[in-house]
């Protein structure tokens, strides 16, 4: 009795279909994408130990949260997989590419994608056992801002008052999305007045708007003053952006205009001029003073011989 029953459970044993374990399933563990951008995500199955029959790579839709569901476009669901119908031999590695539509309007974060790969293993045809792996994916959806940039290709300027001054604005685009310009202001201070041209309505990736402004200065006195120009924009679903700089202007005090009359200058008082001394006017002097002292020398003497023979009395 034993031995039949060992006979019998070999029996069912061998005429088992025998087991094989699931094929390999290799995915990308993040994804990056940004908005408005499709997502490729390449999914590659390969079965070491048998060949496999009907395989189907799909995105299992239902267990994607609706939020970010609804911004998602996805081709290959579980109605729509990637399908190989042909035989897969064993050790040959297949690749199906599952691509993601992401919305503009999508909002940033991370969004788990469950891929499913599903068909039959096993030598016999159309496969012996039905198989299912999934692997899960992480999308990271980023926004792609717009980046536009205010330029002042002049910030300096010098005029008198009265003079209008003319400032070019130049609003450049460096991202890949278009900027949608919202408004863009021009504030001076008090006694400058500006006024401006009509500002574009959206700047295409790449390109370059340009709005020309006139500051007025018949109001104002001589000085420093500011102007302040701030562009603010947004992107496909409202989201505000702003640029600003700095106008420098110095208003310079007006000049004196200068007269064509030539000066008046006082002629100096002429100095009297010495005239050349008579020589012979100097010869007349020395005899003189020759015969003066010699006169009073012959008196002086005379004098002192009658006081010397004066009789007494």
């Amino acid at each position: 009795m034993m031995k039949l029953t060992v006979l019998v459970i070999i029996a069912l044993v061998l005429s088992a279909p025998a087991a094989y374990r699931d094929p390999y399933v290799t995915i990308p563990e993040d994804v990056e994408v940004r908005a408005g951008e499709t997502a490729h995500i390449e999914v590659i199955i390969e079965h070491v130990q048998t060949t496999m029959w009907n395989l189907r790579v799909y995105v299992d839709t239902n267990q994607i949260d609706n939020q970010f569901l609804q911004r998602l476009d996805i081709p290959h669901d579980g109605e729509n997989p990637i399908h190989f119908d042909e035989e897969i031999s064993v050790g040959t590695p297949v690749s199906a590419v599952i691509e993601i539509q992401v919305a503009a309007n999508s909002p940033a974060g991370e969004v788990r994608i469950p891929i499913i790969a599903a068909g039959a293993k096993g030598p016999c045809m159309k496969g012996c056992e039905p198989f299912l792996v999934q692997k899960s994916a992480n999308l990271v959806i980023k926004r792609q801002d717009p980046k536009l940039a205010l330029m002042l290709p002049e910030t300096t300027f010098e005029a008198h008052p009265g003079e209008n001054i003319a400032v070019e604005v130049q609003l450049r685009n460096y991202s890949a999305v278009t900027a949608h310009i919202e408004s863009l202001e021009a504030v001076p201070d008090e006694g400058l007045t500006v006024l401006k041209q009509t500002v574009p309505g959206q700047v295409a990736p790449g390109d370059t708007g340009y709005v020309n402004l006139t500051v007025v200065t018949k109001d104002a006195a001589p000085g420093t003053y500011l102007v302040h120009v701030k562009v603010v924009y947004r992107d496909q679903i409202q989201n505000r952006f702003t640029d600003s700089k700095t106008v420098y202007i110095t208003l310079l005090e007006k000049e004196t205009p200068v007269s064509s009359t030539p000066p008046v200058t006082s002629n100096p008082t002429p100095e009297p001029t010495s005239e050349p001394e008579n020589p012979e006017k100097y010869q007349y002097f020395l005899a003189g003073m020759v015969t003066g002292a010699g006169t009073f020398g012959a008196a002086v003497m005379f004098g002192l011989f009658l006081k010397k023979h004066r009789p007494t009395t």
